[in-house]
C-alpha cells in the first residue's frame, strides 16, 4: 500500500506543470545619480577598487563597511583578476612613471574587486577614507592607516577626480550594470529635494 502511494505520488509530481520562480531585478543605471541637496545638486559616482592584497589579507567585507558607514551606497561590485591590458588602461595616466610596471604586475598578480560607489561628494569622501598612499604618513581611522604598511601593498585605490572616475567605471564597468541605490534611506542621509526646511 504504501508503495502504491508513493508510486502515485510520483506520478503527480512529474504531471504537474512546473512553474519558472523568477527573483524581482532592480532596473540598471540608465538615468545620472540622484539628488543629494535640496537644490537637486546630485550625487557623484566614483570607482574604489579594492586590490589583490585586502582580497588576500580576507578584508573586503571591513573594507566595504567603512564606505557604507560613511553614507555611500554600493551600486556596483564585482571580483576579478584583470588581465594585463586592464591594468595597464587603468594606470594609463602613469604610463611614463618609473612605477607603471610594477604597478600593473601588481593590479593583475590576483583577484580584485572594483565598487561602484554613489553619495554626495562620493569622490572626496572615497579618498579621504582611504589616506594617503604611503601607510607610513596615514592617519589612523584611515583605511591605509588602520590596515596598511608599506606604499607598494596599500589595499585601495579610489577616483581622484570626475573625470577620473567616469574613466575608471568606464573600465571597470563596460557594460553598465550598476544598480541604483535604494530610495527610503535617502531622506535620512541627504536634505533632498522636498524636504521640509522651514516652519512655515
Amino acid at each position: 500500500m504504501r508503495r502504491a502511494l508513493c508510486h502515485l505520488a510520483q506520478q503527480r509530481a512529474q504531471s504537474a506543470p512546473t512553474r519558472a520562480v523568477t527573483a524581482p531585478t532592480r532596473r540598471l543605471c540608465t538615468a545620472p545619480p540622484r539628488a543629494v541637496e535640496h537644490d537637486g545638486t546630485l550625487a557623484q559616482r566614483t570607482l574604489v577598487l579594492l586590490k589583490p592584497d585586502a582580497v588576500e589579507r580576507r578584508l573586503v567585507g571591513r573594507l566595504l563597511q567603512r564606505f557604507e558607514d560613511r553614507g555611500l551606497a554600493l551600486v556596483g561590485l564585482r571580483q576579478r583578476v584583470a588581465p594585463r591590458s586592464l591594468a595597464e588602461a587603468h594606470y594609463d595616466e602613469h604610463r611614463a612613471k618609473p612605477f607603471f610596471e610594477r604597478a600593473c604586475v601588481f593590479l593583475a598578480s590576483g583577484p580584485v574587486v572594483a565598487c561602484a560607489l554613489e553619495g554626495r561628494g562620493a569622490i572626496g569622501a572615497a579618498r579621504a577614507l582611504v589616506g594617503p598612499t604611503d601607510p607610513v604618513g596615514a592617519p589612523p581611522g584611515t583605511i591605509r592607516g588602520d590596515f596598511g604598511s608599506h606604499w607598494r601593498r596599500n589595499l585601495v585605490h579610489a577616483s581622484d577626480s570626475e573625470a577620473s572616475a567616469a574613466r575608471e567605471l568606464a573600465l571597470w564597468f563596460p557594460d553598465g550594470g550598476l544598480v541604483p541605490a535604494a530610495a527610503a534611506l535617502e531622506p535620512w542621509v541627504y536634505e533632498t529635494p522636498g524636504a521640509a526646511i522651514t516652519f512655515d
